[in-house]
């Protein structure tokens, strides 16, 4: 394919942009819910210009993205969560617990007060998400540490081996 018709391409693509037509052709995850609750999302592709001439654009992905990201681990005696949590403090956080599920919700500020943006991609706001651990445990039996951006949510497996039952 030339360089000419991948020009034409590019610009009648651009007309779509806009509007949904790009969401339903590409939308793979149609259907399913979201256990993000907290977060606000934008078309894909809007802009709007600032007053500095800069257009400032908001790539926020048509399928969400769960927020915040998590890891589960699962070691012979233990269970590992780690919660990313970029630019949030301890003190931004809040965690739950009942039976197996865990919450996490807090609040991401916007790091620069003054200033016009250009480019939007991180979510700021309040946000809560409920994460189902693989095993229940109870809130005495948790310990949560924070480093670097980081939240370690460790506890103790209570069950290591499935026990035989007799069948009478």
């Amino acid at each position: 394919m030339d360089m000419e018709k991948i020009k034409q391409w590019m610009e009648m693509a651009q007309k779509y942009q806009s509007g949904n037509f790009w969401d339903t052709i590409f939308d793979q995850h149609s259907g399913q819910t979201q256990q993000n609750t907290g977060s606000t999302q934008q078309n894909p592709g809007t802009s709007e210009q600032n007053n500095h001439g800069y257009t400032r654009e908001s790539h926020t992905s048509s399928t969400p993205t769960e927020f915040p990201l998590v890891d589960i681990f699962v070691t012979d005696t233990e269970v590992i969560v780690i919660i990313e949590l970029p630019g949030l403090r301890k003190e931004d956080v809040q965690l739950s617990l009942s039976g197996n599920k865990l919450l996490v919700k807090g609040r991401s500020k916007i790091p620069v007060v003054s200033g016009s943006s250009i480019l939007n991609e991180r979510k700021y706001g309040e946000f809560e998400r409920l994460i189902e651990l693989p095993e229940p445990t109870e809130s005495k039996d948790v310990q949560a540490r924070f480093d670097c951006g980081l939240l370690f949510v460790t506890y103790i497996r209570k069950y290591t081996e499935h026990e035989n039952i007799s069948i009478l």
